[in-house]
């Protein structure tokens, strides 16, 4: 196996334990302050880096794609922190598996990729995985998984996020080749996190959102920061070694831990078949993931 696998499965373990910080984060706080805390924290831990890397150099192309990559990224990452908030991390963090298979159709579009006549055998093991993933085994009908999807709102915005993520994934190779992994990497975390930062305080002045910020709750924000650093350097690192999907798919391991760690952390219930529904979801987004070679 190469290097890139190993850094993103990497990747996978960081963002689980990303992912439930970020959920214990906002029992407390508002997502927007969760988000801009976190990130905030990211950036600055990841800030020594440019005394061994080459500092951004801003480009027109750069800008542009800047200006199209940082609203989509500001967006998908507040469905996500909202998202799970209002679910189960079982429920929601699974239906990520859509985003390599996404990828697939947005780099066809954005690249002019194409995938083999394969492909159909893994949108089906997805669909499958999912329809699994939202099967409540006290109460089977037919129907139950759409009603479950259908129902839920955080795993409405999880399966939108997916798609979002699929794009930025997309333009963020971009933004690897014009930028520099690190370097690209450190300026989305930093200005999305600036942005999350000035919205969280306009809310919690102006709407009195939740914000607590005690010694505990602050070594819960470091904790999360320094699993957001990792977490941006090991996907870049990665993302610049290898094709979007093939990264991505390996990240999407993290879902996995993420149903674990729902089950051992947050007494999430259904872990079997949610789990089954995951290794399902991913077994047909690594096929996917194949095809791209």
């Amino acid at each position: 196996m190469q290097l890139w696998f190993f850094i993103a499965l990497g990747c996978a373990f960081f963002t689980a334990c990303c992912d439930s910080v970020s959920k214990r984060m906002m029992l407390d706080n508002d997502e927007w302050i969760a988000g801009g805390v976190m990130l905030s924290v990211a950036s600055i831990l990841l800030f020594p880096m440019f005394f061994v890397i080459d500092f951004i150099e801003f480009t027109p192309e750069g800008v542009k794609l800047l200006a199209v990559t940082l609203p989509l990224e500001v967006l998908a990452y507040y469905l996500f922190l909202s998202a799970i908030r209002m679910s189960a991390l079982s429920l929601t963090l699974p239906l990520l598996s859509f985003s390599p298979a996404i990828t697939i159709v947005t780099a066809s579009v954005l690249l002019d990729e194409t995938i083999g006549s394969m492909g159909l055998i893994g949108v089906l093991l997805v669909t499958l995985g999912a329809y699994i993933l939202n099967v409540d085994p006290s109460n089977f009908s037919v129907l139950g998984p759409v009603k479950a999807v259908l129902s839920d709102s955080g795993a409405r915005r999880m399966l939108m996020v997916s798609i979002l993520w699929a794009v930025t994934s997309t333009l963020g190779k971009s933004g690897v080749l014009i930028f520099g992994a690190l370097q690209f990497g450190y300026l989305i975390t930093a200005l999305v996190g600036a942005i999350f930062l000035v919205v969280g305080i306009f809310r919690v002045k102006l709407i009195s959102a939740p914000f607590v910020m005690d010694g505990r709750i602050g070594l819960i924000f470091l904790i999360a920061g320094v699993f957001m650093s990792l977490q941006e350097v090991t996907h870049f690192l990665a993302i610049s070694m290898a094709p979007v999907a093939y990264m991505i798919s390996v990240k999407r391991v993290s879902m996995v831990i993420g149903v674990i760690f729902g089950w051992r952390f947050f007494g999430e219930t259904n872990i079997a078949s949610r789990l089954i529904g995951s290794v399902i979801m991913l077994a047909g987004v690594v096929l996917l993931s194949g095809l791209r070679g």
